[in-house]
């Protein structure tokens, strides 16, 4: 502690820009990456983006402080959600299959042993991003190694439905129980077929990787029983949430048909498990939703919106303060017009201006959904203020969010003309809106 600061001052490193890439936090007091073994980050272009960091353990510590791993935090730069470590490694080896594991001293072993295509997501689950990156350079397919217990089976369940969009090869391996890839790529077996030829180990569970769709259902057939009728149900329901997830009307169609085959269903039944099917038929049947069915269509912004109305309702003194707030994109900037409105005259009591509001969006029948279940929820505030409060804050979570995403394409425009000053500048701006969408 304190050799990162004594550094930079001796060679004049400008502590907010050390500060804004997490090396040094508290003006330069503190220094979250003492005691760790340090390793860079390299995005796919060659940058150093970011830095992981390992607890070095002390000898006759009691425990050690913080996380056992540590990244960067989140920047213009840094974005774990879209980074694989090793990415670049592997992209100048020209290796074309890539292999996903979980760690960093994974990678670095692989890599160290000849298995080039080896890369790792960075503490994160495999998301979207990563799955649009590997399309670009995984040409041959991808690899998904998971450790064999409960949580790597959980891990391989989540990066499937992640990589159910792309139209690459995809195959999960799964290690067995207490085994790491670092272990595996050092040992070395004998080929089946060659007799003295040699592979390690790690390189032969990859090899004998199974489809990942296959691997999926055998991992689904470890949590239902497929022979009971109500277990098949169970795993419709589970196939429908992936389909649904599916934007592709022909890769749907064949996951479909590949799943009802799995489970023994016709592709008629299997589609009938699919939610977004479920809640069009909902919709085309019942225009007039109950709130109820409102409630649950509801993304998280229009949830703080209603949930912003609904403390006016239950408490007509927040008028004022509902009428000072940001009006928003949804159906309460128009309710909150009509609010100043009955303001303006002089419905001041709870039930006038909630006559006064159904009266006004007569013709509006997404705006009487949205105030009848503002009012539903009304009835069942205890703490008016305190609602209003957390709506508040949800709003302006959210009001950060899109502002730092406008700003992330500012930044990357000003990178890519090499406009430095202008760079510091919205990044700066970026750094706040993203703590702003923290609460």
């Amino acid at each position: 502690p304190g050799a990162l600061h004594k550094f930079a001052a001796k060679y004049g490193l400008p502590m907010q820009v050390l500060e804004q890439a997490g090396l040094l936090s508290r003006g330069g007091q503190r220094e979250p990456f003492a005691g760790r073994a340090m390793f860079p980050i390299i995005d796919e272009r060659g940058r150093v983006v970011g830095f992981g960091g390992r607890v070095i353990p002390r000898a006759g510590a009691q425990g050690e402080q913080g996380p056992k791993y540590l990244n960067s935090p989140e920047s213009p730069f840094f974005n774990k959600r879209r980074l694989l470590f090793g990415l670049r490694q592997s992209k100048n080896a020209g290796a074309r299959k890539i292999v996903v594991v979980e760690g960093y001293t994974d990678v670095i072993a692989c890599h160290r042993e000849g298995m080039h295509g080896v890369v790792a997501t960075l503490g994160t689950a495999l998301t979207a991003e990563h799955a649009r990156m590997l399309e670009r350079y995984a040409t041959d397919g991808v690899v998904l190694v998971f450790d064999g217990d409960q949580a790597g089976r959980r891990a391989a369940d989540r990066a499937f439905c992640e990589l159910v969009h792309t139209q690459l090869p995809v195959k999960l391996a799964l290690l067995p129980e207490g085994s790491d890839p670092a272990d595996l790529v050092s040992e070395q077996v004998v080929e089946s077929t060659g007799g003295a030829a040699t592979q390690n180990r790690l390189a032969v569970i990859v090899d004998a990787s199974e489809d990942a769709m296959r691997t999926w259902f055998k991992l689904l057939g470890q949590r239902y029983d497929l022979n009971l009728d109500v277990d098949i149900q169970r795993a419709a329901g589970e196939c429908g949430r992936i389909l649904s997830q599916v934007e592709s009307l022909a890769r749907r169609e064949a996951l479909q048909r590949s799943m009802a085959r799995y489970l023994g269903l016709s592709e008629e039944a299997l589609a009938a498990s699919i939610p977004r099917r479920r809640k069009a038929m909902a919709r085309e049947e019942a225009p007039e939703a109950s709130p109820l069915q409102a409630k649950k269509d509801m993304d998280p912004m229009e949830e703080s919106e209603c949930d912003l109305l609904s403390s006016l309702l239950a408490d007509v003194t927040l008028l004022d303060r509902c009428l000072q707030a940001p009006r928003g994109v949804g159906e309460l900037r128009s309710i909150l017009d009509i609010c100043g409105e009955a303001n303006a005259e002089q419905r001041s009591s709870n039930r006038a201006l909630t006559d006064y509001l159904f009266a006004r969006l007569a013709a509006n029948a997404k705006g009487r959904r949205f105030l009848t279940e503002s009012l539903d929820r009304a009835r069942r505030i205890t703490d008016a203020e305190g609602k209003f409060l957390m709506a508040q804050q949800g709003r302006r979570a959210f009001f950060a969010k899109e502002k730092a995403g406008r700003l992330l394409k500012d930044v990357q425009k000003a990178m890519a003309e090499g406009d430095q000053k202008l760079t510091d500048e919205l990044t700066r701006q970026y750094m706040h809106e993203l703590r702003q969408t923290q609460g």
